[in-house]
């Protein structure tokens, strides 16, 4: 009787052990999934501020810098469009960056970072 005591004991500490490294292991799968998700968001983020400050200034207004992030512009050589002018747009939002190139009148363009 005290033989099986003893072999019943070991199972259900192999299985605690067993238990308990499954569960580190999905926790740590479970950080990298929630950093990987922020990091997403960041870019998403700094796209969007991008594609927003293009637009502004399409629009004829002033590109303002919000949720966090700044903005960077960057006048490039000029295009054949009268009154135009190619910029490229880098939003940085938590060491995440996103760059966008696009055309826009000419007195609406920034100068330096925003």
């Amino acid at each position: 009787m005290r033989a099986r005591r003893g072999w019943v004991l070991l199972d259900v500490l192999m299985g605690m052990i067993i238990v308990a490294i499954l569960g580190a292991i999905l926790g740590g799968a479970a950080a990298m999934h929630q950093r990987g998700m922020l990091h997403l968001q960041d870019s998403r983020t700094a796209n969007r501020l991008a594609e927003s400050a293009l637009l502004s200034m399409k629009s004829h207004q002033s590109p303002t810098a919000s949720s966090g992030g700044e903005l960077f512009f960057q006048k490039l050589p000029d295009s054949q469009v009268p009154g135009m002018s190619w910029v490229e747009v880098r939003a940085a939002v938590h060491n995440r960056t996103a760059s966008l190139i696009g055309l826009v009148p000419q007195d609406t363009i920034p100068v330096g970072e925003k």
